[in-house]
């Protein structure tokens, strides 16, 4: 799969990246969703397909928007089905369940978690992806 993940600490980003790519998996890093959204939105043209297969979005980020509003930005123009979103935060539970509300497509891992968690969230949005 080709990944792209919104995330701004360092650490977790290295751990991501290292572990995903040893899986074969493409990773592209943003730490900040206005990258993000530029290269879904301003890289692509109306015919091209997506230039990822999934993404990873923290919810607490530094800069103009955070993960909700990147998430939101991209749900407004591209369906759950073409690019499943997968959030990975400490944000608090009350968060985490206004964006479940928000974006029941969305699924949620809630930091720390098991990297085995989110290996099977990917198979899980891989074979949904392929129905």
């Amino acid at each position: 799969m080709n990944i792209a993940i919104l995330e701004d600490n360092p650490t977790i980003i290295e751990y991501l990246t290292l572990v995903l790519e040893m899986a074969e998996h493409q990773v592209t890093v943003y730490t900040q969703g206005n990258a993000l959204l530029e290269a879904l939105f301003t890289e692509r043209g109306v015919c091209t397909p997506l230039p990822y297969d999934l993404i990873t979005v923290d919810l607490l980020l530094p800069g103009d928007l955070s993960g909700i509003e990147v998430i939101a930005r991209i749900r407004e123009t591209i369906a759950p089905r073409q690019l499943p979103i997968i959030v990975i935060s400490a944000a608090s539970q009350l968060v985490l369940e206004q964006v479940k509300k928000t974006f029941p497509d969305v699924a949620l891992l809630e930091k720390p978690f098991q990297m085995h968690m989110l290996f099977q969230l990917l198979e899980t949005l891989k074979l949904s992806q392929d129905k």
